[in-house]
């Protein structure tokens, strides 16, 4: 019995300078964790190789690598020939049962990732785990099948162009997912709490624009050129596309949109976030509630509606309407064609137009003022808050409506 006391104090003494070591070690303003150190030009220090295989694609229509059993980050680089190669590196040795698996099932290839943790905790000699790595796929040029790539906390990234005639699938929970140019039947992109970052997506089904779908939770989308149908989703983070070609569907709660040039229609949804489409041509559906919305350069059919955001409409041959509450409405027409239809309760509407548009004209406000560069051709109410009449020759049939509770009307001419 005393030599089991003695046999547990001496435990419980090498446990008490161990998780003193792990403290003092954390106090110095170190990780315990002794991770690789890794900067953003993937330059990993302290790493080795474990496992390298290759695999001809000879054959192969479908290649799924899965790493969301540990944290490894996956990287495309371009391959020679027709033989595949995956190079797995790590901080530590690794067993035969903790290495990748690459498998060819008829004409699909799986290269696997093995559960284990996916840091060394290291204080002195003492170290546990199987520390930190990451797995390289040399993918030849000439592969054209699916592909499907899946991390849990590991980045996605490529440095080569994929140029497929089957669909593209990436997905990561907090990793990126950051690639150069890919073409694609359908691109299919997740991350939860991880960036998208993109240089240009194009999808090309039988001749046909394909489907492209980005959704994330907290990370931002970035995209300089889209080239499909789109449908974006994100919670909090931002959008940003420089340039998107086909009709898009975005959905975001308090993330900030913004696209700087769109030819297509347009259907945009955002809680608090501010909503951005500038130029381009094809019809804007922006729905936000405390978020301002700004369309600027377009050409085509819009319709806003909001809450409480301010709404900015600059556009160069347009027509549409907008509801809002209590948001401001701010529009610059150079040629209208059609009608505009503005209804707001207590914001304010400032419209400018061009001296020879021509068109129907009819405001109605409670306890607002109207004041228009074209008063002489209006009819007003006795107490001023109702006007109506025509501008110009209005062959085309074009007409103005505004409604507002105590916002005031006023319009300017260029």
């Amino acid at each position: 019995m005393r030599r089991i006391k003695i046999v547990l104090l001496v435990a419980l003494c090498v446990l008490t300078v161990l998780l003193c070591g792990i403290f003092a070690h954390g106090m110095t303003g170190h990780n315990i964790y002794r991770a690789f150190q890794y900067d953003h030009e993937r330059d990993y220090v302290g790493m080795h190789l474990v496992l390298e295989q290759e695999v001809s694609i000879d054959g192969i229509d479908s290649i799924s690598v899965s790493y969301s059993m540990n944290s490894n980050d996956v990287y495309l680089y371009e391959g020679q020939g027709d033989v595949l190669t995956v190079k797995e590196y790590n901080e530590v040795g690794l067993n035969e049962n903790q290495l990748s698996t690459v498998s060819v099932k008829g004409s699909k290839l799986e290269i696997k990732g093995k559960r284990r943790s996916s840091r060394r905790i290291g204080v002195g000699f003492f170290h546990f785990g199987y520390g930190a790595g990451y797995t390289e796929i040399w993918l030849p040029a000439s592969y054209k099948g699916d592909l499907a790539l899946s991390t849990s906390s590991g980045d996605i990234m490529s440095e080569m162009d994929l140029v497929l005639e089957r669909d593209l699938m990436a997905a990561s929970t907090s990793g990126e997912i950051t690639m150069p140019d890919v073409t694609a039947s359908n691109v299919l992109l997740a991350s939860t709490s991880g960036n998208v970052r993109f240089e240009n997506i194009e999808t090309n089904k039988n001749e046909t624009a394909g489907d492209i779908s980005i959704t994330t939770t907290s990370g931002d989308i970035t995209v300089k050129q889209l080239a499909g149908e789109t449908n974006i989703v994100s919670t909090s983070g931002y959008v940003n596309a420089e340039t998107i070609t086909g009709n898009v569907q975005i959905e975001t709660t308090s993330g900030d949109i913004t696209v700087q040039h769109l030819d297509g229609n347009v259907t945009v949804g955002s809680s608090s976030g501010c909503a951005k489409i500038m130029e381009g041509k094809g019809e804007r559906s922006v729905s936000t509630s405390s978020g301002d919305v700004l369309i600027d350069g377009s050409e085509g059919l819009w319709k806003i509606q909001t809450t409480s955001g301010e709404v900015c409409v600059k556009g160069q041959n347009d027509n549409g309407s907008i509801d809002t509450t209590s948001g401001d409405v701010s529009l610059e027409i150079v040629e209208l064609n059609g009608t505009l239809d503005i209804n707001t309760s207590s914001g304010s509407v400032n419209m400018v137009l061009m001296q020879d548009s021509a068109f129907e004209f009819r405001a109605d406000t409670t306890s607002g003022d109207i004041d228009t560069f074209f008063d002489d051709d209006l009819k007003f109410s006795k107490r001023g808050n109702n006007a109506q009449g025509t501008h110009g020759q209005n062959s085309q049939g074009n007409s103005i409506r505004i409604d507002t509770t105590s916002g005031d009307v006023r319009i300017k001419s260029y």
